[in-house]
């Protein structure tokens, strides 16, 4: 067990994992998800826990480690695409078409046909797979609510405070005139609705500037959408803040930074992961917190929720704004449990989301989490890149002034890159040193420098990026936002 964890943390690993032990021991599952180095981890939780040897259907290697024969009988579909959302659509229909050879393997594993499949993809439709049904799924009132035509409903019936917006149809003179009536100093953000499917990382956003006509976004979103919605550009730091709905209660957890970096040209927003080394002001962090259990007990009435969600938007300078909803365990749940790595938290989730009946002991799991999350923080950021990178590898850096160099022998690094292949060209991870990690300013600067050094070494093609002002001071100032 990691030795620097918090008793808090021992606690709550020791706890959930004798908790669900009996639920998940002796059971096959078949996991499916885009990345196979991602699967790893869930499979070796689901091993630690009893659960026989699984089997991993991914799209392909990734970017790391890959699970080894040990952690599961791995199968690779060979799925392509431009763009993550592009390979993400390949992956799930060749889910829904895996050939006889495949469906014969999964047979021989599992011969009496009781395996579950998890769906670990944030824009999976739980269903089944090869036969098998989903665990841990999400029923479609709840996936519904990731649709952004649709959560400002949501937000209005429950009082949370929010930025203007209008949803209109995909007609370009419709769409135009409500960001002209909506535009703020910096333009207006352009959202596509759920009809080809959930979007994510921004790729179904378009920023309209000042002084753009918004022609060629509008083509863009009238390809893939009915309906758009239109809303002011809000300056400040894109955060978000996580909970799980158990049976009687919420738990909350604290803001995590959304790395979205700022091109010079352009419509796009360049999404970039995310980090905890981020600290809001005290107020705006127990607002948002406060909001979280609003939106939580709110998600358990109205469409009977359980486990995982989380809201996104923007700390701006009056407060938190939110513009999105999760109705899933979102990317950004590990981190906050980063110093607790054997903390059984995916399992967990997936079993409140499919109603096992057990003591989860929220109050534990909340305050665990969130001194972990304090305690250890990130700075890092990620992206996939249209670049060909053929191998993988790695360098450290260090900093030079207020750029990054690559480490010369025997120098201590400051931080590390990971790159690899992808379908639609390379991707690449920047991590800042544990120790060098600052808690309280935003991380995105720091990662603006990585990305200027991949450039440099790697050939990427980020160019100029710019971060988000920091609209609201962190000290001094108390928060207007929802109570």
């Amino acid at each position: 067990m990691n030795v620097s964890a918090s008793p808090f943390a021992h606690e709550a690993t020791d706890y959930y994992t004798r908790l669900l032990r009996p639920v998940f021991a002796g059971r096959k599952f078949l996991l499916t998800g885009r990345i196979a180095v991602l699967l790893g981890n869930l499979s070796r939780m689901l091993t630690g826990l009893g659960a026989d040897r699984p089997f991993l259907l991914a799209g392909y290697e990734g970017t790391g480690s890959i699970p080894g024969p040990e952690d599961g009988e791995l199968r690779l579909l060979g799925v392509e695409g431009t763009d993550i959302l592009a390979e993400e659509r390949d992956y799930q229909r060749t889910l829904d078409k895996l050939s006889p050879e495949l469906k014969r393997d999964i047979d021989s594993w599992d011969p009496d046909g009781t395996a579950r499949c998890i769906h670990t993809s944030a824009l999976a439709v739980s269903r089944p797979v090869a036969d098998r049904q989903s665990y841990g799924a999400r029923p479609a009132a709840w996936a519904e609510l990731e649709d952004k035509v649709r959560i400002d409903t949501f937000w209005d019936a429950v009082g949370v405070r929010r930025a203007p917006s209008r949803i209109v149809a995909a007609d370009y003179g419709v769409v135009r005139a409500a960001a002209d009536a909506l535009s703020s100093s910096n333009g207006t953000v352009w959202a596509a609705d759920a009809r080809e499917g959930l979007n994510g990382g921004g790729l179904g956003l378009r920023w309209v500037r000042p002084g753009d006509d918004g022609r060629d976004s509008f083509a863009f979103l009238s390809g893939i959408a009915n309906r758009v919605r239109v809303m002011p550009f809000i300056e400040g730091i894109p955060v978000s803040i996580h909970g799980i709905v158990f049976p009687q209660t919420v738990a909350v957890f604290r803001p995590v930074e959304m790395i979205v970096l700022r091109p010079s040209t352009g419509d796009r927003l360049f999404y970039a992961g995310f980090a905890t080394a981020f600290d809001p002001h005290p107020d705006d962090r127990e607002a948002m917190r406060r909001l979280a259990y609003r939106v939580g007990s709110a998600l358990r009435e109205t469409v009977g929720y359980r486990g995982p969600f989380g809201i996104d938007g923007v700390l701006a300078k009056d407060g938190f704004l939110p513009t999105e909803m999760n109705t899933r365990a979102g990317a950004l749940l590990g981190p906050l449990a980063n110093g607790s790595p054997e903390l059984p938290l995916e399992p967990l989730c997936l079993a409140i989301a499919e109603g096992e009946r057990l003591d989860y002991r929220p109050d534990l799991l909340e305050r665990a989490i969130v001194e972990s999350a304090d305690k250890h923080r990130t700075c890092a950021g990620w992206s996939v890149t249209r670049t060909r990178i053929v191998d993988d590898g790695s360098f450290n850096v260090v900093r030079d002034g207020d750029n990054y160099r690559e480490a010369r022998a025997g120098e201590e690094p400051h931080g590390a890159f990971r790159f690899g292949p992808t379908p639609a060209g390379g991707f690449v991870r920047f991590s800042l040193q544990k120790e060098r990690v600052e808690p309280g300013p935003s991380a995105a600067p720091e990662v603006v420098r990585a990305f200027r050094i991949a450039d440099r070494v790697l050939g990427t093609d980020f160019g100029d990026l710019e971060t988000a002002a920091i609209a609201r001071p962190l000290e001094g100032r108390h928060s207007i936002a929802s109570p």
